[in-house]
């Protein structure tokens, strides 16, 4: 007799716990449930409207899209008929709460989570990584504004995780990623940044770049590399805002750049990358305010960079 379909918590945030759906033991690459269940002062409501300003957004770039978003389908209230059908596949002791209906972005394939593991996790934990099905739940950070802290003395407490992978740039490194395919990250980010500052205009503040396999007919760049193939993602857009075309804009964008995680190549990470970065950039946003009215918007993404490149 086959199990019953249940929710499986496959990650969580600050903003609340994400969950897909597990008929026995398959993993479905369908939908992801977020739920508004994480820590005071994050909306669901609000991420459900950027991820559509950002949805937009890309659809309206007249180019091949440089990275792969969720489709985001659904808002669910405390009070909708659907937790009617679906409260029972969650665990004892959850009750209903807003949740957003999405695409799952697919998790990384055993054979990459293989070479993470053999690269990077503590010998002593090795095995147990293996066989954990938590750590099936794997999305690699790609972290090209970073090296690890090498300098820092070894903690007796080992801890590894592959449930979002921060892979810095001297990772990437050691694992011989072709600089080629670094920049194409860095171009792929920056493409990103213009459009979610341009067409959408938002601050992009704290979202999240990760490495995943592609979806099926992919319209992004797919990259092959010892990381199996895969396209870049952009998820978490809880905390984005809307900015004015101005310079107050561009300051406000400028402090999520600086705040956010390292995603993003920085002036002080790799000379090569923040070059490739900030050229695409710039090039990106001009391609998509050359038909404005005002043309004095053409200087913001200029004093955008400059401010960056201040700042570190």
């Amino acid at each position: 007799m086959e199990s019953q379909p249940s929710f499986r918590r496959i990650g969580a945030g600050f903003c609340g716990t994400v969950w897909a759906l597990m008929p026995s033991d398959t993993v479905l690459q369908g939908d992801a449930f977020k739920r508004e269940d994480g820590g005071p002062g994050r909306s669901l409501k609000k991420e459900f409207k950027m991820h559509k300003i950002i949805l937009n957004a890309m659809e309206q770039y007249q180019k091949t899209p440089p990275v792969s978003i969720p489709r985001c389908h659904q808002f669910i209230d405390p009070e909708d008929a659907w937790w009617t059908e679906n409260l029972e596949k969650f665990p004892h002791g959850y009750s209903p709460c807003n949740t957003i209906r999405s695409d799952r972005i697919p998790p990384v394939g055993e054979p990459t989570r293989e070479l993470l593991i053999e690269k990077f996790c503590p010998a002593p934990l090795i095995s147990e990584i293996k066989a954990s099905d938590v750590n099936r739940d794997c999305l690699i950070r790609l972290y090209l504004g970073r090296c690890r802290f090498s300098s820092r003395p070894k903690s007796p407490f080992m801890a590894f995780s592959l449930r979002n992978f921060p892979l810095h740039l001297d990772q990437m490194q050691e694992l011989e990623i072709p600089p080629a395919d670094l920049l194409t990250y860095s171009h792929l980010m920056a493409e990103t940044l213009a459009i979610l500052h341009w067409i959408g205009k938002t601050d992009a503040n704290d979202v999240e770049f990760v490495l995943a396999p592609p979806r099926n007919n992919s319209k992004s760049t797919v990259i092959s590399n010892c990381l199996g193939e895969h396209t870049l993602w952009i998820l978490d857009f809880d905390c984005c805002n809307d900015i004015s075309l101005d310079s107050q804009g561009v300051d406000q964008a400028v402090r999520a750049f600086v705040k956010n995680d390292p995603f993003y190549p920085r002036p002080t990470s790799s000379l090569d990358l923040w070059s490739a970065f900030r050229l695409r950039y710039i090039e990106t946003s001009n391609n998509i305010l050359e038909g404005a009215a005002d043309k004095s918007l053409l200087e913001l993404p200029v004093r955008f960079i400059n401010a960056v490149e201040a700042a570190f």
